[in-house]
């Protein structure tokens, strides 16, 4: 009877454990919050400043301060530890010279870690969406004015400069991202890690010249904490990857060993009060010309 009590209390002991772990949609349950409890495990996880958001491209607002950004040493290629966190695959930049500068920031921003964001065969996993619409997959290249910290190791003081961008499937192989592809397969099991070689994050994003138009908005990191300290930068113009190297994150990684990583993404959160403007005066006169054209359409047929 004594040895029933120590396995049920250490039962319910692991049970409370988990309970104050956060997980995704997939594997919430009995015994980990998912993306709708993270309040639970943190409030700021039911702040008014939250991400990911849906970007509104009619409701945009043009920023003339929204420069291109200068990247430093993104053009040079280096080997780098690769994780299965259990939550995703991330890449450790902390020891590399990876920055970021311009493009309305105030200062240096340098590299930390990068890592992915998914869906499934049949649900597209992209974090932000644009005017309703959620892409495959969703890449964040984490930057910090704080140097040498880590995401968790950052204050309040310190702001992170995410960098996000999206995919959309192709026929063809993305040769640019081959190392980190085969890299992946070796760590299919929660807490592995692996090297990834010859990595060139400029050949992983697009060219430079398709950089300068951009949408930016504050908000938070898309995981517990959640703290409201990200500037977010999400380039429009996709990456293409084949569909067989998109179903290698889906189909080759798992968040346990009984559960496969997928649906790896926060849901939409709620805009409140904020703006999302854009690097790009064109979009916001092209809406202009589409709304006038519109007007001047009904006042001709209102006449007839």
């Amino acid at each position: 009877m004594k040895s029933l009590s120590v396995v049920l209390f250490l039962s319910l002991h692991f049970i409370k454990l988990r309970a104050g772990e956060w997980c995704y949609e997939p594997e919430a349950c009995n015994d980990c919050s998912g993306p709708n409890n993270w309040g639970h495990i943190s409030s700021k996880c039911d702040g008014s400043a939250q991400s990911p958001i849906n970007i509104v491209t009619h409701k945009l607002v043009y920023n003339k301060q929204l420069n291109p950004f200068t990247f430093e040493g993104y053009d040079s290629a280096h080997d780098y530890t690769i994780t299965n966190n259990g939550h995703s695959v991330e890449v450790n930049l902390k020891s590399s010279s990876i920055q970021i500068q311009g493009g309305g920031l105030p200062g240096h921003f340098k590299a930390i870690q990068l890592h992915f964001h998914w869906g499934s065969d049949k649900v597209n996993g992209s974090e932000h969406s644009i005017d309703g619409e959620r892409f495959p997959m969703e890449l964040h290249i984490v930057h910090s004015n704080a140097a040498g910290k880590s995401v968790s190791n950052t204050t309040s003081d310190d702001r992170l400069a995410v960098l996000g961008f999206f995919y959309e499937p192709s026929n063809e192989e993305n040769k640019n991202y081959t190392s980190l592809i085969e890299a992946i397969k070796k760590i299919p099991q929660a807490g592995s890690t692996t090297t990834v070689s010859n990595l060139n994050l400029q050949k992983l994003i697009p060219e430079s010249r398709y950089l300068k138009h951009y949408y930016r908005y504050n908000g938070s990191l898309t995981t517990p904490t959640c703290d409201e300290k990200v500037t977010w930068t999400l380039f429009p113009q996709t990456i293409k990857l084949a569909k067989e190297q998109l179903k290698v994150f889906y189909e080759q990684l798992n968040f346990s060993a009984t559960a496969k990583m997928e649906r790896n993404f926060r849901p939409i959160q709620n805009l409140n009060n904020r703006i999302v403007e854009t690097s790009d005066a064109r979009s916001i006169f092209s809406q202009t010309a589409v709304l006038l054209t519109s007007l001047f359409l009904c006042y001709l047929m209102n006449a007839s």
